[in-house]
C-alpha cells in the first residue's frame, strides 16, 4: 500500500459507474475502476470504455478486485447492484483513510444500512442518480437522458457545510449539476417511489417505459402504487424532494378530495408533461430489472418494494400492490410465474384493494 492518497474509486464501471468514470478522467479526474471480471471488464481493461456518439473510447485505469488496489482513496463511489453491497463494503475499509467517503450511488433502500455494518456510518453518504444509462455491449455504455443530475447528502445529519462532499461536488459537476441537501432521504424517497412504479411494473408486465406511459389501462396502476409510496412517506414524516426537476406527486396525478383547485390544476399539467417527456426521453428502454428475469438473474425488488414494504409493517399500515409485486417478482425469478401482461388482471385486482386500503389509511395518516 502506497502512502499516495487517490481521489476517486468507482466500485462497478456498469452503465452509470462506467460513464461517470470515463467522463471525469477525460477531464482531468484521477479515476480508478474497479470491475469483476468477464466480457466487460477484459473490453475496459484492452481498449478503454466506448460511450456510444463518442468518437474514441476511454482508458481509465481498472483492477478486478477491491484487494489489487495499492493505494487509498479519497471518494469511493459504490455503483454495482444493491446484492454487491455487503461483499464490497466489507472489503473497503482497505482502501479508507479517516477522512474518505464511501457514497451509495444504487437505486433503492437499503444499501447505506448494509454499509454502516461493516464501515464508519459517519464516512457514508448517500446519493441519488437522476439521469439514466445503460450497457449496450461488453465494453459500451449509453447515456439515455441529456438532463438530470447527482444528489448526495449524510443521511440524518448536516450535509452542506462538509468540505470533502463541496470537493466531490466540484468534480462531478464537470459532468452533471450536483446538488448537497441536508434532506438526502426526501430525495431519495421520490427516485424510489418512481422506481418502484417503472422497474417493477416493467418486469412483471415485461414492458418499456415508453409502452407503460403510453398505455392508458395501466395508469390508473401507476397511479395506485406511487400512491401506496407516498402514504408511508407521509407516515415516516418524510417530505418528498424533485428528482430531475419532477415533482412525484405529479407522477401520473389523481386529484385528492383535499387538494386545493390551483393544486389540482398545477398538477394535472405536470403529470400530462411528464408524461409526454417521459415517452420521448425513455420510450425504448427497459429496467434493468427486466433484464435480470430475462437473464435468470435475482433481481433488486426487495431494495424497492420490498423496502416500501417493509417500512409500511413498521408504520402498521398495507401496502398491497408493493406486497405482491414483491412476491410476484420473486415467484418469475424461481420459475414459478412468468412474465407480460397475463399478470394484468390479477395486477387490477390488487390495485382495487389498496385503492380502498389507501383511503381507510390516509385518515390516520394525514
Amino acid at each position: 500500500m502506497t502512502d499516495e492518497t487517490g481521489d476517486i474509486l468507482i466500485v462497478g464501471a456498469g452503465a452509470i459507474g462506467g460513464a461517470t468514470g470515463a467522463i471525469l478522467y477525460k477531464k482531468g479526474i484521477d479515476v480508478v475502476f474497479v470491475n469483476r471480471k468477464g466480457p466487460h471488464y477484459e473490453k475496459l481493461k484492452s481498449a478503454g470504455i466506448m460511450i456510444e456518439g463518442s468518437e474514441e473510447a476511454i482508458k481509465v485505469p481498472i483492477v478486478s478486485s477491491i484487494k489489487k488496489l495499492k493505494q487509498k482513496f479519497r471518494h469511493i463511489l459504490v455503483t454495482t447492484k444493491n446484492l454487491s453491497t455487503a461483499e464490497v463494503s466489507k472489503s473497503l475499509s482497505r482502501v479508507m483513510t479517516k477522512e474518505s467517503l464511501v457514497y451509495s450511488l444504487q437505486n433503492g433502500f437499503g444499501n447505506t444500512e448494509i454499509m454502516a455494518k461493516y464501515l464508519p456510518q459517519e464516512q457514508v453518504v448517500a446519493g441519488v442518480v437522476g439521469w439514466g444509462a445503460t450497457k449496450v455491449q461488453p465494453g459500451v455504455v449509453r447515456i439515455t437522458s441529456q438532463t438530470g443530475n447527482f444528489v448526495l447528502g449524510f443521511e440524518g445529519r448536516k450535509s452542506t457545510t462538509d468540505s470533502r462532499l463541496q470537493d466531490i461536488q466540484q468534480k462531478l459537476q464537470l459532468w452533471k449539476p450536483t446538488i448537497i441537501t441536508d434532506n438526502i432521504v426526501g430525495y431519495r424517497w421520490s427516485k424510489l417511489i418512481v422506481n418502484s412504479i417503472i422497474a417493477s411494473y416493467g418486469g412483471l408486465l415485461n414492458l418499456s417505459v415508453g409502452e407503460m406511459l403510453s398505455t392508458k389501462r395501466l395508469h390508473p396502476l401507476l397511479a395506485a402504487l406511487k400512491e401506496e409510496g407516498i402514504l408511508v412517506a407521509d407516515a415516516l414524516n418524510i417530505k418528498l424532494e424533485k428528482v430531475d426537476h419532477m415533482d412525484v406527486k405529479a407522477f401520473f396525478y389523481k386529484p385528492h378530495p383535499a387538494d386545493k383547485f390551483l393544486e389540482k390544476v398545477k398538477y394535472t399539467v405536470m403529470s400530462s408533461f411528464i408524461l409526454k417527456m417521459g415517452a420521448k426521453r425513455h420510450g425504448k428502454i427497459h429496467s434493468s430489472l427486466v433484464w435480470d428475469l430475462e437473464q435468470g438473474r435475482k433481481t433488486e425488488v426487495d431494495f424497492l418494494n420490498g423496502y416500501i414494504e417493509k417500512k409500511a409493517k413498521e408504520c402498521k399500515l398495507e401496502v398491497p400492490i408493493n406486497s405482491f409485486l414483491v412476491k410476484a417478482i420473486h415467484e418469475i425469478e424461481l420459475g414459478k410465474r412468468k412474465m407480460g401482461l397475463i399478470n394484468l388482471e390479477e395486477l387490477e385486482a390488487i390495485a382495487k384493494i389498496s385503492q380502498e386500503k389507501i383511503k381507510e389509511q390516509e385518515k390516520n395518516v394525514h
